[in-house]
């Protein structure tokens, strides 16, 4: 499929780029619609860090991150209260950590599937982590942190994340992508 030299799959231009930015928080708002308090961030995240430069991957992550609480707050009526306003907070701090742990993964000398994966798995101990420890001072229901809640929000994410790969490698190979400096894939 793809070599190890292909990680990042970086676009071409930058505003391919950015429309890849735009699609991360557009997936955000698609997705915050759909799995309200389940937004796939560790996807959103570990898709970013793998596809755009650092601080594009950033960016997206905190565009999708804003996106996620204007449909919540505006959209699906997440109550106004403090501890609603706390958890947003909360999930923003694991959708950053969960970045920073895709992006450290990121440097592992393995093949493209094994860092992908092993970006992703970073991304979402981070991301539970985060939020676990978040349960420490904010109000969370007793079963929130069960077997069967984290295997729903792992397979949620690992849905998505493969979505996300997959849109990329498409409009990746149509536009064309840069692999070791040079330009590939492009289209005529």
């Amino acid at each position: 499929m793809f070599a190890r030299d292909q990680l990042p799959l970086r676009p071409v231009a930058a505003g391919f780029a950015a429309l890849w930015v735009a699609v991360i928080a557009g997936a955000s708002v698609g997705l915050s619609l759909v799995f309200a308090c389940v937004t796939p961030f560790v996807a959103l995240a570990a898709v970013s860090a793998v596809v755009l430069p650092r601080r594009m991957a950033v960016t997206a992550v905190l565009l999708a991150w804003l996106a996620n609480q204007l449909v919540g707050y505006l959209v699906l009526g997440y109550p106004q209260t403090w501890d609603s306003h706390a958890w947003g907070l909360a999930i923003g701090i694991a959708a950053f950590a969960s970045l920073a742990a895709a992006l450290a993964a990121l440097r592992l000398r393995a093949d493209l599937t094994l860092t992908m994966a092993g970006a992703f798995l970073a991304g979402f101990v981070a991301y539970e982590g985060v939020l676990y420890a978040a349960t420490a001072v904010l109000p969370s229901g007793e079963g929130a942190f069960s077997l069967s809640v984290v295997a729903e929000v792992l397979a949620i994410n690992a849905l998505a994340a493969a979505g996300l790969i997959c849109l990329h490698v498409a409009a990746a190979v149509g536009r064309g992508f840069v692999v070791g400096g040079r330009m590939v894939g492009q289209a005529r």
